[in-house]
């Protein structure tokens, strides 16, 4: 019978205990699932250590980003624990769990660790981590509704954009040509053109047409 290995990694272990009761819930006749915590960086330092190991590997970790620190092994956030299980275990997909929801925390857990699901605990019941669980489990990303909207606003400043670029990105996501859009928008053809030139140059490093613009947006979470 196949064996799901999850590695969960909270400061709390109430919180383990609920993760791994909802997520027991998944189990069918036909997997069974292993479960291996840690509540701090050390824990979770000696358990991926003694796993790599023992040649076995996790399918899935939950890691908060909070978590007491193990400076000996320069471990002190669980941004830093994942990217540990990303080293050792490269086919683990992640889901970083935080209460935090500053922009520079999800930005910085999205460049370094680039999860396969990111989730704001205040976001989340026991429905809908099922659901992310068994997303992840199918190949998909799982963003709750918090960090998608973070991850979106960090993107629109880091490239400068204000209202007027998201609703033209809008019109191009619609397919409305660049010549019909004062129709839309109360500004002139040519400041539109200038406009969009802006959007496209900060979005693509290379030439593109409008389906690359949006394309290059939506990988963005602007659209």
């Amino acid at each position: 019978m196949p064996i799901i290995n999850l590695f969960l990694v909270d400061d709390h272990p109430i919180i383990i205990d609920g993760y791994s009761n909802i997520l027991a819930t998944t189990k069918t006749d036909d997997t069974t699932i292993s479960f291996t915590a840690a509540c701090s960086c050390e824990q979770a330092y000696f358990k991926i250590i003694e796993r790599h190991q023992a040649q076995k590997f996790f399918d899935l970790a939950f890691v908060d980003i909070s978590l007491p620190t193990y400076p000996a092994q320069n471990l002190y956030t669980g941004i830093d624990v994942a990217k540990l299980i990303r080293y050792y275990f490269p086919a683990c997909k992640i889901v970083v769990l935080t209460m935090h929801s500053e922009p520079a925390i999800v930005t910085t857990a999205l460049q370094e660790i680039n999860p396969e699901g990111f989730i704001l605990k205040n976001d989340i019941n026991a429905a809908s981590l099922v659901a992310a669980y068994q997303a992840i489990m199918m190949g998909a990303t799982f963003y709750s509704s918090t960090i998608t909207k973070v991850q979106k606003e960090s993107a629109i400043d880091r490239l400068n954009l204000d209202a007027i670029d998201c609703q033209i990105l809008t019109l191009l996501d619609k397919k409305i040509k660049t010549k019909d859009m004062p129709n839309y928008i109360d500004l002139c053809l040519s400041t539109i053109e200038k406009r969009k030139t802006n959007i496209k140059n900060q979005l693509l490093k290379d030439k593109g047409n409008n389906a690359a613009i949006v394309t290059a947006a939506k990988k963005l979470e602007l659209l």
